[in-house]
């Protein structure tokens, strides 16, 4: 469908599915609860990811800088298949 290779800050809000290869190239941050997500958002410099997948839920491949995924039972906790690459370089678990 489509390759993406913008580099800057996303939160995954819903369903993404990924074909080929997703790179994050510093840190995915797997947020646990409202607050550690309030708290990272506060930092700034973070987009919905959908704003660079132009709202499509479907993509070849991703590349960012840092991913934050939602971790935690709301409604729009992330959901993220990748059905080739995933590649990150850190991993930082908020709660």
């Amino acid at each position: 469908m489509n390759v993406i290779y913008i580099m800057a800050n996303y939160v995954v809000c819903g369903k993404l599915y990924i074909t080929d290869k997703l790179i994050v190239k510093d840190t995915v941050y797997y947020v646990q609860s409202v607050s550690a997500l309030v708290k990272k958002l506060e930092e700034g410099g973070y987009k919905n990811i959908t704003e660079l997948t132009n709202t499509e839920n479907t993509v070849d491949n991703v590349v960012v800088d840092n991913l934050i995924i939602i971790n935690f039972n709301c409604d729009e906790m992330s959901e993220i298949n990748v059905e080739g690459e995933y590649t990150h370089t850190n991993y930082v678990n908020l709660e």
